[in-house]
């Protein structure tokens, strides 16, 4: 026979570490419980399985369930102590003929419930916060339906108890004796001491007939405070770190010791310059930036600063009387372009009119303009021949002159 002790918080892998690094006991967690049925030998055909259990984690007691339902070995389970919460779900591993506690040992069932440190509230909420917090209140809540369902169907299933009464049971949420457990089918026996006569479950356990109610507080954190030297979360004083900026402004850092850091939660927002020249720009009620001093400079380094910035400003001023002469060079080549260019038109109209003028004057001019050719380009052809000037009468030069002009402007 294998022996299986369930004896502390059923917590996931994670929490578990989190205790071992509290020095709390280690919790029950389905990877322990995997590892212990994968030793059982195949001859080992049972297992008793010894409850003092306070309950836990939802996921991981459902997978501890399975994993012995599903072992193909014959269970027993005997609660010890105490079989509260998630701690019944592993005791129904077993079947109700083959479960049973001794004569002290205290159960406790309730609906399943969650923590709220999920909904980051802080002091002051907005409208958003609060809308917010009640769609995951909402969603939770389905999820905690949903789950409180199931538990109910399986303490139907193997307890044969009518829904109605367990859920009753589970809405008071109360530590009870074994004659309860009995009651709601929960166990089938009660065993006596080895050293006192047997006695029928009925007259057993009289200090619990009065079906005391006791409120129960579970979790891990009440452990964690007691070990911390703490009665209840409220006695845990949170200290703050006040740090005071060079213009008197005080800066609230939520740090007990060491320097701030990028990250920290701190109060109010804004920039505060420290002493030494540190700036810490709060946003948000956050750190979002620290920026280091400004190294001093010494006399002869702000001496050559000065001579280098000095040494600036008249190269500066050089380039300004530079700009300026050159803005003057290119006006005045300009207006010697504008003036060559008057000039020229002038020179060849005076020599065209001088010798228009020789010809006869306008009256000449009309008539050479008024005269028809019946050549073309057609009848006519152009034949390179030499002109001797010497020869031309003065008319003939005036014509020449002209049909020269007259030829240039069809080539523009």
């Amino acid at each position: 026979m294998a022996r299986l002790k369930i004896y502390g918080d059923i917590v996931d892998s994670e929490e578990n570490s989190f205790m071992q690094m509290w020095g709390i006991d280690n919790g029950v967690t389905f990877q322990t419980i995997d590892d212990f049925l994968s030793s059982i030998s195949e001859d080992d055909k049972t297992i008793d399985i010894h409850i003092h259990c306070r309950g836990g984690n939802v996921i991981e007691g459902w997978a501890i369930y399975d994993a012995l339902r599903h072992s193909g070995k014959e269970i027993s389970a005997t609660i010890d102590g105490e079989c509260s919460s998630m701690a019944t779900i592993v005791l129904l591993s077993a079947p109700k003929e083959r479960r049973k506690a001794y004569t002290n040992a205290h159960f406790c069932i309730h609906n399943p419930s969650a923590t709220t440190y999920n909904l980051d509230w802080s002091e002051s909420l907005t409208a958003d916060n609060i809308e917010k917090g009640a769609a995951r209140l909402s969603k939770q809540a389905e999820q905690l339906r949903a789950e409180q369902d199931r538990i109910l169907d399986l303490y139907v299933e193997r307890t044969g108890t009518d829904r109605e009464t367990l859920q009753s049971v589970m809405d008071k949420d109360v530590i009870y004796g074994m004659d309860k457990a009995i009651e709601l089918g929960f166990i089938s026996e009660i065993l006596p001491p080895i050293t006192a006569k047997r006695q029928t479950p009925k007259t057993q356990n009289n200090m619990h007939n009065d079906k005391e109610e006791v409120q129960v507080k579970r979790g891990i954190l009440d452990r964690i405070l007691a070990k911390a030297g703490f009665k209840a979360l409220e006695d845990v004083k949170i200290v703050d770190m006040v740090v005071t900026a060079a213009d008197g402004s005080e800066l609230t850092i939520e740090r007990e010791s060491g320097d701030p850091q990028v990250g920290d939660s701190a109060s109010p927002d804004g920039s505060f310059v420290m002493e030494d020249g540190t700036t810490i720009v709060v946003s948000d009620g956050v750190i979002t930036e620290i920026i280091p001093p400004v190294e001093a400079k010494t006399d002869e380094e702000f001496a050559a600063l000065e001579a280098e910035l000095e040494a600036l400003k008249a190269e500066n001023e050089q380039l300004k009387a530079d700009k300026s002469a050159l803005e003057e060079r290119i006006s005045e080549l300009e207006s010697q372009l504008g003036e060559s260019d008057a000039k020229a038109k002038t020179e060849e109209e005076s020599a065209i009119l001088a010798k228009v003028n020789h010809a006869g004057g306008v009256a000449w001019l009309d008539k050479i303009l008024s005269m028809k050719s019946t050549f073309h380009a057609k009848n006519t052809r152009t034949q390179v021949r030499t002109v001797e000037t010497e020869d031309e009468s003065p008319i003939q030069k005036a014509k020449r002159a002209l049909e020269e002009k007259i030829e240039s402007r069809k080539k523009q």
